[in-house]
């Protein structure tokens, strides 16, 4: 590595940033190497216009993106700070003798959405601590709640009363199936948005698997689904930022990816249940019954699962480039 030009570096720490969650795996950022910089932008043109219209997500996704690459550059001898300006990340990079690799690097790979119901098993209180603690400098934003008490059973059933609103909206569910991928030849096309093998059906031709998802969109069946994996879940995470500007959800999007790199790298999974998150009344609700002070933004559910055989795909580092 020690021969490698910044711009080969800049390559490679832009192949982690890519490994972030997105709502939708919308994979919404442009990167762009400008001398020892790496700017990141957001891609308005993969934007949610119905579920995340204030782009709340999107920005939450740089911040994920944006600590993906900064614990990825520890591993390559580069400590690195960022400023977010005028709408864009810039991440300045310094070579430095004495950069300790972060403990998380190896996991930024193997992050994944788990799919399902979760074993049932109870995680141990001490790994729950140990989340609890992350806050990546973005203050008391980790809230966890253990399935089976009146805090967790109050989350479930705002996540299916935001199922009823948005499995009722016709806007919301016509742009969720436009990210749904059917069969390979649909992924190749894309490489990105939620496919098929993943959440674990089998592969249809675009018409035939439309119709068939568009019947299943409806508050009974994606509340019988969600119930079912509610009541397997070992605990239930908010995370929360501390305001509600860009520069906030990018500092929460930090937190959140430290928090899933750490789930994953103490072999539990998560998955994300964003429904009351996503729905400003519901929100409120959390924030009231919940007692929370500053702005929920991300629900997960943590449990025990299996090791997937699919992972979600991602676009080349040169289709997310810009010169």
């Amino acid at each position: 590595m020690e021969n490698l030009t910044f711009f080969e570096i800049a390559k490679i720490l832009i192949s982690f940033a890519i490994c972030a969650p997105s709502g939708h795996n919308s994979q919404p950022w442009k990167f762009q190497i400008v001398g020892n910089t790496i700017v990141i932008s957001p891609d308005f043109s993969k934007r949610l216009e119905v579920v995340d219209s204030s782009d709340k997500e999107l920005f939450i996704s740089l911040g994920c993106a944006l600590e993906n690459m900064q614990i990825a550059a520890t591993n390559y001898g580069y400590l690195s700070e960022y400023d977010y300006t005028d709408g864009k990340i810039v991440v300045t990079f310094t070579k430095s003798d004495n950069c300790a690799v972060d403990t998380l690097f190896g996991h930024i790979k193997e992050r994944h959405t788990y799919r399902g119901s979760f074993t049932g098993e109870k995680i141990p209180q001490e790994r729950i601590d140990a989340l609890k603690s992350i806050d990546n400098g973005n203050g008391d934003c980790v809230r966890i709640f253990e399935s089976g008490t009146p805090q967790a059973d109050f989350i479930c059933r705002q996540i299916s009363e935001g199922n009823t609103i948005q499995m009722s909206d016709t806007a919301f569910k016509r742009e969720l199936l436009s990210w749904m991928r059917f069969n390979k030849k649909h992924i190749a096309q894309t490489h990105n948005g939620l496919c098929y093998n993943v959440l674990g059906f089998p592969a249809t031709p675009q018409p035939m698997g439309r119709t068939i998802v568009k019947m299943a969109l409806n508050p009974k069946s994606q509340n019988k689904t969600d119930d079912k994996v509610n009541a397997s879940a070992s605990h239930f995470c908010i995370l929360c930022s501390n305001g509600t500007s860009k520069k906030d959800y990018i500092a929460l999007g930090k937190t959140l990816e430290r928090v899933l790199l750490t789930v994953c790298g103490s072999g539990l999974s998560y998955n994300f249940s964003n429904q009351a998150c996503e729905i400003p009344e519901l929100t409120e609700k959390l924030r009231s019954e919940l007692g929370i002070s500053n702005y929920p933004a991300v629900t997960l559910r943590l449990g025990y699962g299996h090791t997937p055989k699919y992972y979600a795909p991602r676009a080349s580092v040169e289709a997310v480039m810009e010169e």
